[in-house]
């Protein structure tokens, strides 16, 4: 029914679904850009303090940091603005 229906925003769920995700899951992390106020990753970062990397602000340097992660891990990475020049994979 409509009336059950829960307005949230987009990026209060964003927050939510990562922290709730990484209490089943220990292999991830999340890296920001000085952003976990505005995405809402201040969630996992407060339940998650020590799989949380702030890279500042510096997006292009967020994508790099996340590469030696590609072992075992999985890094989530969300930025405000293309920085990889096209499609990042």
């Amino acid at each position: 029914m409509m009336a059950d229906v829960v307005k949230i925003a987009t990026r209060d769920s964003y927050g939510n679904a990562v922290t709730a995700l990484a209490a089943e899951h220990d292999d991830i992390l999340v890296l920001d850009a000085d952003l976990a106020g505005a995405t809402k990753t201040a969630i996992f970062k407060k339940a998650y303090p020590d799989r949380h990397i702030n890279c500042g602000i510096a997006e292009a340097d967020l994508i790099g940091v996340s590469g030696p992660f590609h072992d075992g891990l999985c890094a989530v990475l969300l930025v405000v603005r293309d920085v990889c020049g096209g499609p990042c994979l």
